[in-house]
């Protein structure tokens, strides 16, 4: 079975599931006109993933880098002998004794769960399905990734994205930490429910990992960047975080700059406006004496306040 066609007849979330059901081995390519991405399945199952114009093993030395597991000299060089000998990044670091074997299987695994969910974002684009009856071994880069899971954390990621955009618009936002007893915070498995106990806040283990990062200076993109989850996974941990009160956005230079600026301006506004009404009331006070001079209330003068001749009128 081979088949190709385009995103608007059919989407990605249905290409891969057909594959998944009928336990397939191949390759599916989709294109479109800024990327070309490659996803390897065997039985159903993804075990290899590449992209253009970023490489996946670009992508995960990148994020060696990015942890402080490798130096962007270490990653030069590893680049400089793939050039001569065609080999793996990964196979090269590990021939390096630079780094440990599952090291580069959990950065290559986020990886390939990153591009794979890019794909769900794609409004359009081309998709070609190539039948292999043996998958090479070379063309095998990650651990067997169950396709029916990966398809499941797209739909939700597409669900949910909108609500997670609201409270995360930027991805150049700082967060810090909140003020919160941490002997209130007790840490659950990812897919278990949240007690009922309202004195504690429960974090998952992937929240709790993002959470060590945020420290007023790493901004979302930054915790991205890092590769310890992928992109989806560190904007709902985020998310989940704020709404459970952990962490607060923190307030940038330029921020308080224009708030204390505001603030002035509020307060030279206000003395402005005091200063206006002490020399209206001096004015009328003024006013007052003034007149007062002018026309003095005498008891024995003809004319009253209003300058009406009572006096006269009486008499007569």
């Amino acid at each position: 079975m081979a088949f190709k066609g385009t995103l608007r007849d059919f989407k990605v979330p249905d290409i891969l599931q057909l594959i998944s059901y009928q336990r397939k081995s191949g390759l599916l390519t989709f294109t479109n006109d800024n990327a070309f991405i490659t996803l390897v399945f065997e039985k159903g199952f993804i075990v290899g993933v590449d992209s253009f114009p970023k490489k996946i093993e670009l992508r995960s030395g990148s994020v060696l880098v990015k942890q402080d597991l490798i130096s962007e000299e270490m990653l030069d060089r590893a680049l400089s002998i793939q050039k001569r000998t065609n080999q793996k990044i990964g196979e090269i670091l590990l021939s390096m004794g630079l780094i440990g074997e599952s090291t580069i299987a959990e950065a290559l695994h986020t990886q390939a769960t990153e591009i794979i969910l890019s794909l769900f974002k794609w409004k359009k684009g081309e998709y070609n399905f190539k039948v292999m009856d043996v998958v090479e071994p070379s063309m095998k880069i990650i651990e067997p990734l169950p396709t029916d899971n990966i398809i499941m954390e797209g739909v939700q990621m597409l669900d949910e994205w909108p609500q997670i955009a609201e409270l995360i618009p930027e991805e150049n936002i700082v967060f810090e930490p909140s003020e919160i007893d941490s002997f209130k915070i007790e840490i659950i498995n990812e897919h278990e429910d949240p007690k009922t106990d309202s004195e504690k806040v429960y974090l998952t283990e992937g929240e709790l990992g993002v959470l060590k990062f945020i420290n007023g200076e790493n901004s979302v993109l930054n915790l991205v960047e890092m590769g310890l989850f992928n992109k989806y996974k560190v904007y709902k941990s985020i998310y989940n975080l704020l709404k459970k009160n952990i962490i607060q956005k923190k307030e940038s230079k330029v921020e308080e700059e224009i708030e204390q600026e505001l603030i002035a301006q509020k307060k030279i506004i206000a003395v402005k406006k005091i200063n206006i009404l002490q020399l209206i009331y001096i004015i009328l006070l003024f006013a007052i004496l003034l007149i007062s001079f002018f026309t003095p209330m005498k008891p024995f003068d003809n004319t009253d306040i209003f300058g009406t001749d009572t006096i006269k009128t009486y008499k007569e």
